[in-house]
């Protein structure tokens, strides 16, 4: 039997690099040599500061306490996101796509009888109270619900560079990662093209049996020293770069936001995310249709529509450029690679922490490794993973496919239906007819569950199909979908009355964190 593989070796930081590095070391413990590489010269990035509701088991299970998470990352709840002005360009219009499942989800379908009914013309806000929370920027659980537990489901916002920093000190304190402090000089292959050695700038050489390559949209070990090519995504979606900027608030207690705000523009659209101190907000845009000036203009109008007090001093602005695409393979030889040096496509939906999660847990559920195994683990990561890009881009691109603005070039190009992926077109058709429901999203493992598609579906083209109401199925479910509607009915005006607001219950929790922010969990 060849013998086990146990010393794993992390090039690069970030949340990518340090996420990868507690998710191992946490689950392996001692049995695991676990190092990471980090250049000192390189800062964090800091694009995606949304994650999804993986999140909460995640932090969980690397042992880090909520309270200390949140006070320590400036961290708020997020509840979803809230689009606006993504259907038309000359009227207002917003949906939600909250985390919260439709009520009665595994077993009963509501949006088919949503469609068939009069009820509110919203179906988010037929079917979950979140939508109505988000709107009164409530915070998804009351003061007392423990670590994690909730109400409503969410995921967080974070400062990305203090995240970075708080995986680092937990990582390197209670999980026994190695830190090394140095620049990547060199890769050496060996005979069989994988990786037998690092050489840095500032340490000696590194040699382990599984590199992970977490170096960012330069890709140094699967991209430059592998050749693995990064596939466009151009045609899928054109977005490239976004222009972003801090927003100080107003006054220190500004209510905080319950969701992403997403709010369409003529060459993109403008992410909006409130943490405690500040608001992180960033146009994402394709360079094809707009400039950067203009584009800078265009951020600066929407943040001073909010704070028009904001000094052109106080307006500093970072230009943040990307490859929209996805590498051919992920994990090549004894090579993984893990965040933007697998891919990136725009962070609309806040996939690109989601996949991080999934891709450092796959890995550490393969391991331990031997010679033998390193090849069948790799290729059933690499489908999976791909299977995981589609479905991303599919969603994606299903929030341009229904907008109907044509008050741009932009617009007019990423609705075409030229543009749209055979599989999307396909959904759309049948969706005409049918009501989305578990087989249009079939794994249990899907990032993006049906409901996900109902959400966006529904929140953007209203009561588009008609589903038969003489199938026995639906007739028998009748009772229990109006049972379940008004159910959400009262649900929400009780959950609105009685939910602390997003910064009453951040405030309350920050108070009761450590003093180093650091504790374990038992």
């Amino acid at each position: 039997m060849s013998a086990l593989l146990n010393s794993v070796v992390i090039v690069g930081g970030g949340t990518a690099g340090w996420l990868t590095a507690c998710i191992i070391a946490a689950e392996h413990g001692p049995s695991a040599s676990v190092s990471l590489v980090e250049s000192p010269d390189i800062p964090t990035i800091g694009v995606g500061e949304g994650t999804w509701p993986s999140m909460r088991s995640t932090l969980q299970k690397i042992g880090i306490q909520e309270v200390d998470f949140l006070a320590a990352c400036d961290a708020s709840f997020k509840q979803g996101t809230e689009f606006r002005n993504w259907v038309y360009s000359d009227r207002s219009h917003c949906y939600h796509h909250p985390f919260s499942l439709p009520a009665e989800y595994a077993s009963l379908n509501l949006a088919e009888h949503w469609l068939l009914s009069e009820v509110d013309s919203d179906f988010c806000r037929s079917v979950t109270p979140q939508g109505d929370a988000i709107l009164a920027d409530r915070a998804p659980k009351s003061v007392g619900v423990p670590d994690y537990a909730f109400q409503l489901n969410y995921g967080y916002h974070f400062d990305a560079g203090k995240f970075a920093a708080l995986l680092m000190r937990h990582a390197t304190e209670r999980l026994g990662v190695k830190h090394i402090l140095a620049n990547l000089t060199a890769v050496h292959l060996d005979e069989e093209g994988a990786i037998a050695s690092v050489d840095l700038d500032r340490a000696e050489s590194m040699t382990g049996q599984l590199f992970v390559d977490c170096t960012g949209q330069k890709g140094l070990l699967i991209g430059d020293a592998l050749g693995v090519p990064l596939d466009s995504l151009a045609h899928v979606l054109p977005n490239d770069r976004a222009v972003v900027t801090q927003v100080p608030y107003s006054i220190s207690d500004n209510e905080i936001a319950s969701a992403t705000r997403s709010t369409a523009q003529s060459a993109g659209w403008i992410w909006d995310i409130g943490l405690q101190s500040r608001r992180g907000v960033g146009y994402v845009h394709s360079s094809a249709f707009i400039s950067e000036d203009e584009a800078i203009d265009t951020l600066r109008d929407y943040v001073r529509a909010s704070q028009p007090q904001l000094s052109e001093q106080d307006f500093k602005v970072r230009t943040v450029p990307f490859t929209p695409g996805k590498r051919r393979v992920f994990w090549q030889k004894n090579c993984v690679a893990i965040g933007l040096s697998a891919g990136f496509i725009e962070p609309l939906e806040a996939s690109a922490i989601a996949l991080i999660e999934q891709a450092a847990t796959k890995v550490s559920e393969a391991l331990p490794l031997d010679q033998q195994s390193m090849g069948l683990e790799a290729a059933q990561f690499n489908q999976r993973m791909h299977e995981q890009w589609d479905q991303i881009s599919e969603f994606l691109q299903l929030h341009y496919a229904l907008s109907q603005r044509s008050d741009s070039e932009y617009w007019r190009q990423v609705r075409s239906e030229q543009a749209l992926l055979p599989s999307l077109k396909d959904k759309l058709a049948r969706w005409s007819r049918h009501s989305i429901w578990h087989a249009d999203a079939p794994r249990f493992d899907e990032l993006f569950p049906a409901a996900s598609y109902q959400y966006v579906f529904y929140g953007m083209q209203g009561r588009v199909s008609q589903p038969s109401p003489h199938r026995r199925s639906f007739q028998t479910t009748i009772g229990r979908a109006d049972a379940a509607m008004h159910d959400v009915k009262e649900r929400k005006r009780s959950l609105v009355a009685s939910l602390p607001s997003n910064r009453e219950l951040l405030s309350h929790l920050c108070r009761t964190s450590s003093p180093n922010n650091q504790r374990v969990s038992p």
